[in-house]
């Protein structure tokens, strides 16, 4: 039972690392308030956070000289509930804008270390598992806490950002269930001392699995964007039926993480090529689909490969970075993500020079992820 516990709360860590966006419902009714700021100003606020969270990323090197371990993830679980939590209580444009700056710095404190803790305290078929069971993690959290705000949003938009206070849940759970190592910080004191050097094969490889990341997170947040508008435009539905695809495209990221470690012993190194390809022919199928049935099921296979394809990610990091350069390595692949993240609306801009097409823009972004997911695993190979 201590060890359920223990894996349980290093979890839960992940529940609230991709929650930024959950408050988007909320948006309505934000423009109703903030009637003196335009669209973009407001929709800056849910965004916001993903500057956040790269700055404190590009700093994690720093943070981990001068902190322990436990005391970084705590302080970065305090700042994100109480800033998460703050425009409950005072609305003023700029202060929101503030604190949801400062919640992106929260979650960049814990997000690499979220996912190296794994690393460091499991080995095996275990660490397999617990990263697969991981990006499952991240899919119920964002569930949750969107499905939260719904229900908050009854009460006035203001009492949405009370579903960030799961931060202080999830801070009892890790300080609770999850033991301290008395060593920790007198590693952490003189880690800049004793940790060994990046080698040029590292280096390569960070590089390359952060270009996966990125492109993988920025095709899988287009999708999210564009979905809606394909979908009214081929007649399938409206935007709340697309809402339920995208629900279920997210959901079905449960599955992948549950399947991660049957699928890594199967393929091994393959994987992330595998998951890549798959995740542009579901991009594809849904650029193709002459029914609602096959938008689903691109969107189900889509979901599936992108949790997959993103977990092998950080699997291959934590294979091939020794244990103490992993926060390291982890950082800069998370970065790639939120890089990705960052990047979407440029990439569908440049998209929309060519053509302005809904279904042309997925078998573009299809063919990028699958040309991208060969590249890299070719590099890979070649280099490291």
């Amino acid at each position: 039972m201590k060890q359920f516990l223990e894996k349980a709360s290093v979890l839960s860590l992940s529940l609230v690392l991709i929650t930024s966006f959950s408050i988007s419902s909320a948006l309505p009714a934000m423009f109703d308030y903030y009637q003196g700021y335009s669209t973009g100003q407001v929709e800056l606020l849910v965004s916001l956070p993903s500057f956040g969270i790269m700055a404190m990323l590009l700093l994690n090197g720093v943070l981990e000289r001068i902190f322990p371990e436990r005391l970084q993830l705590t302080l970065g679980l305090l700042i994100l509930s109480i800033s998460g939590t703050a425009p409950f209580w005072y609305q003023d444009y700029y202060f929101v804008f503030v604190t949801r700056l400062l919640f992106g710095l929260g979650v960049g404190m814990l997000n690499a270390k979220a996912i190296s803790i794994i690393s460091e305290r499991y080995h095996g078929k275990t660490r397999i598992q617990m990263l697969g069971f991981r990006g499952s993690a991240e899919v119920v959290g964002a569930s949750i806490l969107t499905l939260a705000v719904g229900q908050l949003l009854s009460f006035g938009w203001t009492a949405s950002f009370l579903a960030y206070a799961a931060g202080l849940v999830v801070l009892a759970l890790f300080l609770l269930f999850v033991p301290y190592d008395k060593e920790e910080g007198k590693v952490s004191k003189h880690k800049h001392e004793e940790l060994e050097r990046l080698t040029p094969t590292m280096k390569w490889l960070i590089f390359y699995l952060a270009i996966a990341a990125s492109v993988i997170v920025c095709t899988n947040t287009a999708i999210t964007f564009r979905i809606p508008s394909l979908m009214i435009e081929a007649g399938f539905g409206d935007a709340q039926l697309s809402s339920l695809v995208l629900s279920a495209m997210q959901l079905i990221g449960i599955l992948a993480g549950l399947s991660f470690s049957f699928l890594i012993s199967a393929f091994r190194e393959k994987l992330l090529l595998v998951a890549g390809i798959t995740f542009g022919v579901g991009q594809i199928m849904i650029a193709l689909a002459p029914s609602l049935c096959l938008v689903v099921a691109g969107s189900v296979l889509g979901g599936f490969a992108y949790s997959i394809a993103l977990t092998t990610v950080f699997q291959l990091v934590s294979e091939k970075i020794p244990a103490k350069l992993l926060n390291k390595a982890t950082s800069f692949a998370v970065l790639g993500c939120s890089f990705g993240a960052s990047l979407t609306p440029f990439v569908l801009s440049g998209i929309g020079l060519v053509t302005t097409n809904g279904r042309m823009t997925f078998i573009i972004l299809g063919v990028w992820m699958i040309v991208t997911s060969c590249l890299v695993s070719y590099l890979l190979k070649k280099r490291v």
